[in-house]
């Protein structure tokens, strides 16, 4: 197939009469001139105004807007707090603070650690002796029909208060494998503590930034509202005066109302970010948050010359899902111990004191003489009595005489039991189950150790994109800069469209959105990142160096 033939050289004149590109200019009417003199201001205001955000491709400066700017969504309500009652400023370091101190997920898990610590002293318990304190006190009255036919009066009351002691010298080892179950259990639950805090503060940090990214945008979202009105204005002038047509007219309507929504749903997400921080915090949601400083930076909190391997071992020291796992996998080890305690046996020793008073007949110490006890059919029989002390069965009228007296017995003894229930199948099932409940812990610790690389690996390349892109959103703004002076300068000229102004700061709006959100995405990611590798505390995400190995 021939190939069609290079046309070299100038181009031919123009025959046809055609216009040339170059003599398509605009009316030269005093109408068009003040016109394109206000579009010429209306672009310089948008872009000098829109770039005063951005001191520098890294830093972003947050100014409070007017109140006139915005949109009344309410009269009653400001159209800035909206449903807020109050305002009140934050930094990043009270907001740190305060998530660490105030939060009640922490507090929440914090009441449980203290549960996991109480649980432990009742184990601690095991280690010492049980004391057993007990009296009481009888009496009898009424006659005995003895089996020889004699009625026996029986008058008496005693007391008898008993104090005793057992102290377990071996159980099995269930009570100290017990108790250092319980201390894995509660230094587990404080870690679990930990990596809430952790998160807790990460989200804190996120929702700050999240608070002065809905400024910035609110900004972006009032200047680009107050550049359509300008072109709607500008368009109406020209149609007035016959330059422009009412399609230019309505097309400039029409960007000015996606605009207004635009910033109303702006709105609205500022104050939403505002309640969600002061949720956060445990503060009053009524009162309308906002940024203090008003410049938000480039933050650089992990120390760029730290690879990724420095990084994992980080996280690997510091990560508290780690140590918690690790905590748990040794509860399961001496869960194990203390379920082999039932078929071990039990060596406990005990001792005892057992008192009794009761009023007793006495007779004379030198004989050892009976003591009659009168029926109530004038009969009689005896008791043996020795000691000095006869029993308190009933009345003696030939007895010395009855007094309140007391003795004591003491009981010291060492006992030993050795019980094996269901010929040791129940046990050795319990010790069976808690051996797969070690393998569990230890195949979860595995786990969130994969989890963590992942983690670390993730915020380690989110860091690296959000630097990047950083400097690309840069490149972008001073493409669509420029950009936008072009189409002014082509519609000022004939040669473009209303539509092609449109595009033009709409384009340079979407860049600046991208930057500004690039720069408080960094700062996130480098928070992220601190959390990854366990090192997040309020001191490290307000810090002014780097974080070094």
């Amino acid at each position: 197939m021939p190939t069609p033939p290079v046309l070299k050289g100038p181009l031919p004149p123009n025959t046809q009469g055609l216009p040339t590109p170059d003599s398509i200019k605009a009316p030269e009417t005093p109408a068009a001139k003040m016109a394109a003199t206000k579009l010429d201001r209306l672009v310089e205001d948008t872009i000098q105004s829109m770039g005063a955000l951005f001191v520098d491709p890294e830093q972003i400066i947050v100014t409070p807007p007017m109140l006139t700017a915005l949109i009344t969504l309410d009269d009653r309500m400001s159209p800035y707090r909206l449903d807020g009652s109050g305002a009140r400023s934050v930094t990043l370091n009270d907001v740190a603070s305060a998530a660490v101190g105030q939060n009640l997920d922490i507090k929440i898990v914090g009441t449980i650690s203290d549960i996991r610590r109480w649980d432990m002293m009742e184990k601690a318990g095991g280690f010492l002796p049980n004391i057993l304190n007990e009296m009481s006190y009888q009496g009898f009255t009424g006659t005995y029909a003895s089996p020889g036919g004699i009625a026996l009066k029986l008058r008496n009351y005693f007391w008898n208060p008993t104090s005793e002691f057992q102290w377990y010298l071996y159980r099995g080892g269930g009570v100290l494998h017990t108790y250092l179950q319980k201390r894995h259990e509660w230094k587990a639950s404080k870690w679990a503590s930990g990596f809430t805090t952790n998160d807790t503060l990460l989200s804190a940090v996120k929702q700050f930034y999240e608070l002065a990214q809905n400024d910035v945008l609110l900004q972006i979202k009032i200047k680009t509202v107050e550049a359509g009105s300008g072109l709607l204005l500008i368009n109406e002038d020209l149609y007035a005066n016959g330059v422009n047509t009412m399609m230019e007219v309505l097309q400039a309507k029409t960007q000015l109302s996606r605009d207004r929504q635009e910033l109303i749903k702006q709105q609205i997400a500022r104050r939403q970010s505002a309640i969600k921080l002061a949720t956060t915090l445990n503060q009053n949601a009524a009162t309308d948050l906002s940024i203090a400083n008003r410049q938000v930076v480039k933050v650089r909190l992990v120390d760029k010359s730290m690879t990724i391997n420095d990084l994992l071992r980080v996280a690997i020291d510091n990560r508290p899902e780690l140590k918690r796992f690790e905590e748990l996998r040794l509860a399961a080890k001496e869960e194990i111990k203390a379920k082999k305690a039932p078929l071990l046996p039990q060596i406990y020793a005990s001792a005892a004191a057992v008192g009794t008073f009761a009023r007793i007949a006495t007779v004379n110490e030198t004989s050892n003489q009976q003591l009659p006890f009168t029926s109530s059919g004038g009969a009689s029989t005896a008791v043996s009595g020795s000691g000095g002390s006869g029993l308190p069965l009933g009345s003696n009228p030939g007895s010395e005489g009855r007094h309140k007296a007391g003795r004591s017995l003491f009981i010291l003894g060492v006992d030993m039991q050795w019980q094996i229930g269901g010929l040791g199948l129940t046990d050795v099932s319990k010790i069976q189950a808690a051996r797969v409940n070690a393998r569990r812990y230890q195949l979860e610790f595995l786990r969130e150790l994969n989890s963590v690389c992942q983690q670390v690996r993730d915020s380690y390349l989110n860091v690296i994109q959000a630097e990047n892109l950083i400097y690309e959103t840069t490149d972008a703004v001073n493409s669509s800069k420029e950009q936008l002076r072009v189409a002014k300068d082509r519609l000022t000229n004939g040669v473009g469209t209303n539509l092609d102004v449109i595009d033009a700061e709409r384009s340079f709006t979407r860049s600046l959105v991208d930057k500004a959100k690039a720069i408080i995405e960094f700062n996130i990611a480098e928070v992220q990142l601190l959390r990854d590798i366990g090192r997040i505390t309020p001191a490290t995400v307000v810090a002014t160096r780097p974080l070094k190995e």
